[in-house]
């Protein structure tokens, strides 16, 4: 039985080989007819790393963004690549497997290693290996001091302080030669306001650094080799209080023969300013000069910086109000004759039960000044006023004085004649007229408007003088 078997199966043995070859063959032409082989491109994103190895070296490499974006071709079957998209792929660039051009040293490319995280054995990628085209150039780094810049201001009796501190205050930077050899600066920028929270009388921020080339243009960071501990910077501001105070300017020294200061004018007639609060309480004004005018003939124009004026911990809140423009004018003196009739001047002190009569009726002032306030005088009425108080009856001599501002105006002494007599006796006697000449000055009531030659302006009475005084 077993050998009739046997003899079955091993009958015509090469037919039944051949049979069995053609039906498999057959199955593997149907099977590639329901699912053949195909080929089909994808694209992805190259991965770069080893950039530190390249550095060390002293070169930079760059690779345009344009090519870090790759495709290739994948031949398998059509099921299998039905079922991968893009995302199912990677793409890796290690630069410590550059390849610098023998011909051209700025040149060089790198392998890319291009796998799939699906069907890896089931899948071929065509074209053979991937080549990365990138450049190098020399590495170059450099330190460069933060500087802070502030946006904004605080509202009421606060203001920002002039120093703010960046924390690190120095940072490295790295990169190609070309690019780092134009940074002009590293900087940090801050917005302030009213919202801005103050603690301890300071403000604590971060901002992004920004580095400007020689153009005043804004680098792109990305670019160079820029360790992230310094990419946000720490910025502490100090928050001080603020005070405004007058302007004051002193001359010394005297203008040429026949002139004088006619007044001192200045750009700004206060200031306001900023500090810790103990220091400005100590500041009542800002005082400047003495300007020299000595031998002056013509006006002065000069300038000042107020900072130099300024104790250590006290700035200026607006920085263009530092430069004070002064302007100091000069002006020729003349001289204007007045008369003092005696009608016009009062009298206080004079007891109850006397009278008082003017020996003169009128006397003449010889008054000089700049030639702007004699003008002023034109026109106007002379007046004066006496004090008899302790006088006792008979004639005396008292000297008067005129209503006008010594600040302005210098006038000889005046000295009139005057009788005092017991109501009921006869009356004085009648003189010849007087005459004060401009020796010197006295102390008297103010006249008309101007400026003086210490820049004050001054103004008084033209009348009457005293609620005690009588006229005559």
């Amino acid at each position: 039985m077993g050998k009739k078997l046997l003899k079955t199966f091993t009958n015509n043995i090469g037919f039944k080989i051949l049979a069995i070859a053609f039906a498999f063959i057959l199955w593997l032409v149907v099977y590639n007819l329901n699912d053949p082989v195909k080929t089909k491109t994808f694209t992805t994103t190259v991965t770069v790393t080893g950039r530190d190895s390249v550095v060390d070296k002293g070169l930079w490499p760059t690779i345009k963004d344009s090519e870090k974006t790759i495709s290739f071709s994948v031949s398998g079957k059509r099921s299998y690549l039905n079922e991968l998209d893009d995302s199912d792929f990677y793409a890796n660039v290690d630069l410590a497997n550059i390849i610098v051009d023998k011909d051209d040293t700025n040149k060089a490319s790198v392998k890319v290693d291009i796998g799939c995280t699906k069907y890896r054995h089931s899948i071929t990628f065509n074209g053979g290996d991937h080549m990365l085209p990138l450049s190098v150039e020399k590495y170059m780094q450099k330190q460069f001091e933060v500087k802070v810049s502030l946006d904004g201001s605080l509202s009421g009796a606060k203001a920002l302080g002039n120093k703010p501190q960046a924390n690190p205050k120095v940072v490295k930077i790295g990169g190609p030669e070309s690019i780092v050899s134009t940074i002009a600066s590293a900087n940090v920028n801050i917005k302030v306001d009213d919202n801005t929270i103050i603690s301890d009388n300071q403000i604590t921020d971060r901002g992004d650094l920004t580095l400007i080339d020689d153009n005043g243009d804004e680098i792109d960071i990305s670019k160079l080799d820029v360790d992230s501990q310094y990419q946000s910077i720490a910025v502490t501001v100090d928050v001080l209080s603020t005070k405004e105070v007058p302007i004051k300017c002193t001359t010394t020294g005297s203008p040429a023969g026949g002139k004088s200061v006619l007044g001192v004018e200045l750009s700004e007639e206060s200031v306001m300013l900023k500090g810790n609060a103990e220091a400005l309480n100590n500041i009542t004004s800002i005082d400047v000069g003495p300007i020299d005018i000595s031998g002056a003939t013509d006006d002065i124009s000069t300038s000042v910086d107020l900072t130099g004026y300024l104790p250590d911990g006290v700035f200026i809140v607006n920085s263009s109000k530092a430069k004070l423009s002064i302007d100091i004018k000069i002006e020729t003196n003349a001289t204007s004759t007045m008369t003092l009739n005696s009608s016009n001047i009062t009298y206080d002190g004079l007891e109850e039960g006397y009278t008082l009569t003017f020996v003169t009726d009128k006397s003449s002032v010889i008054v000089s000044g700049t030639q702007s306030d004699i003008d002023t005088l034109s026109g106007t009425t002379l007046k004066g006023k006496i004090d008899v108080t302790g006088l006792g009856t008979g004639t005396h001599t008292v000297t008067v004085k005129p209503n006008l501002d010594e600040t302005k105006y210098t006038w000889g002494e005046i000295k009139v004649q005057i009788v005092i007599g017991r109501e009921g006796d006869g009356g004085g006697t009648t003189g010849t007229d007087g005459t004060g000449t401009a020796s010197g000055s006295t102390t008297g009531d103010t006249g008309t408007g101007g400026s003086s030659s210490s820049g004050s302006t001054s103004s008084g009475n033209t009348g009457n003088n005293g609620s005690d005084s009588s006229s005559h």
